[in-house]
């Protein structure tokens, strides 16, 4: 999976019969995991109806096509879900995120990090700035 921003959307006027009534997104991951490509971008099907400027989760690989509900649809990558919040442990956002990862220059604007002592609601601090902007 890869958590990133809606930053565009992709307007075809012909597509693959399977995937005429879907909308194509244009995703920049945050933290991406080992990717096949050396892109800054990811193209995917969005059926939940996120807009730009919105963070997203986006399924790669096969379980983004059983997102859209066939296996068979030649599509590699799907938005799952609208990202209202993530919470990371204050102190472990800095830790080291492996070998293959490729890490983005902007931080998400849904992120909060929390003190072990503070409890879910204290501490909050945002990253990135107002909603929409890197």
């Amino acid at each position: 999976m890869i958590l990133g921003r809606l930053v565009g959307t992709v307007w075809a006027t012909k597509k693959n019969p399977r995937i005429e009534n879907l909308k194509l997104a244009i995703v920049r991951p945050y933290f991406w995991y080992n990717p096949s490509h050396d892109v800054e971008h990811v193209v995917a099907v969005d059926q939940v109806g996120a807009e730009v400027g919105q963070d997203v989760l986006v399924c790669v690989g096969q379980p983004g096509r059983w997102v859209a509900g066939d296996y068979r649809c030649p599509i590699e990558a799907s938005v799952m879900a609208i990202v209202d919040r993530v919470e990371i442990e204050r102190g472990c956002e800095h830790a080291a995120p492996g070998p293959f990862a490729l890490r983005a220059q902007f931080k998400p604007t849904t992120l909060v990090r929390v003190g072990a002592d503070e409890g879910m609601t204290g501490g909050e601090e945002r990253g990135g700035g107002e909603r929409g902007t890197p």
